[in-house]
């Protein structure tokens, strides 16, 4: 009983082991490090890295009118948002002190001129010596000059428009009191031809620009894009702001403009320099001017610190960092670190 068992048992296990023997052994699957990429070659061209600034829109013609002399305001023959014509008069003071002032200045004169009549006949008589004529004559020329003064004075006592234009702000009001020189009207021309953006510049853009070079200009309340060119570069910052202003003559046609609008421009130089352009989702880690990409260096990624120029549309133009013709990843980038194991994909 017991060697059967044995036999049976032994024929199980032979059996076992032949069916071991008859499997087919599954070889270790084998992986695959490399990283799947794409990449595009980087384009050499020569361009104008465009200035980026901001202004608000006034006319070239625009004037804070004020009296010469101080008084009290007669009156206010506009309000703010009337059309002015240039030569109108806008607002007069009351002349009854300046009017005073002028008569005496007239009664001076006439007094001076009997006393340098009089002193010229005694000096003809031998009466009067030399130096009493001369004094009399400059005591005359004197008061002659003050009537002048006097007279322009009271000329002076109205604020008349200086251009074609309209009340952009009123500071004062009739029965008030100025002294000489105060702004009480803010008046600017509203034609098309003088509209200008005065915007301000970094003295790095500043030195870039010389002047002429054409501008784009686009404004939160009008949909298209105008276009205009440089007028004029201050050649002296500004000293609370540290910027140097520019102003932008803009080609305003038949626009309804006003002054005050916020304007962003772009304004184009002349001059040209070589950068390389490649897609803008190809830079990684950006941050002000510098950023990194990858580049395809045979079956490896290296990672490049590059200098961006400036961005337009899906582009980036690189100033330094890598040159024309560098195979930059632009997918897959986000999964590699330097030196990474590659595969280029189409």
């Amino acid at each position: 009983m017991i060697n059967n068992m044995k036999n049976v048992n032994l024929i199980l296990l032979a059996a076992t082991l032949l069916a071991t023997a008859c499997r087919e052994v599954k070889k270790p699957e084998q992986t695959d490090n490399k990283i799947s990429v794409k990449v595009i070659s980087s384009s050499a061209l020569q361009q104008a890295r465009p200035v980026q600034t901001s202004g608000l829109l006034a006319s070239d013609k625009e004037a804070y009118l004020s009296f010469k002399v101080g008084g009290i305001i007669s009156e206010m023959f506009v309000k703010e948002g009337d059309a002015v014509r240039k030569g109108q008069v806008l607002a007069t003071l009351n002349t009854t002190e300046i009017a005073a002032e002028a008569a005496q200045a007239e009664e001076n004169f006439e007094r001076a001129r009997r006393d340098a009549r009089r002193t010229e006949h005694l000096y003809n008589d031998s009466v009067n010596t030399r130096e009493q004529l001369d004094n009399s004559k400059t005591a005359l020329l004197i008061a002659e000059k003050q009537l002048d003064i006097a007279r322009f004075n009271l000329s002076q006592a109205k604020v008349v428009a200086t251009s074609d234009g309209v009340v952009i702000r009123k500071m004062q009001n009739a029965g008030e009191q100025v002294q000489g020189g105060t702004p009480v009207l803010f008046v600017s021309s509203n034609r098309n031809a003088d509209w200008v953006v005065k915007c301000g510049l970094t003295d790095a853009d500043w030195a870039r620009l010389r002047g002429s070079e054409q501008a784009e200009i686009r404004f939160d309340a009008y949909p298209e894009t105008f276009t205009g060119s440089i007028k004029s570069l201050a050649q002296g910052s500004d000293p609370a702001s540290g910027l140097y202003q520019a102003e932008i003559r803009i080609d305003a046609k038949t626009a309804r403009l006003a002054s005050g609008l916020f304007a962003r421009v772009t304004i184009y130089p002349k001059s040209k320099t070589n950068m390389v352009s490649v897609p803008m989702d190809a830079l990684l880690e950006g941050e002000n001017d510098s950023a990194f990409v990858f580049v395809a260096a045979g079956s490896r990624a290296l990672r490049k610190a590059v200098k961006v120029a400036y961005l337009e549309g899906e582009r980036a133009f690189i100033s330094s960092g890598i040159s024309a013709g560098t195979r930059v990843i632009r997918e897959g980038s986000a999964y590699l670190s330097d030196g990474s194991e590659i595969r280029i994909v189409q």
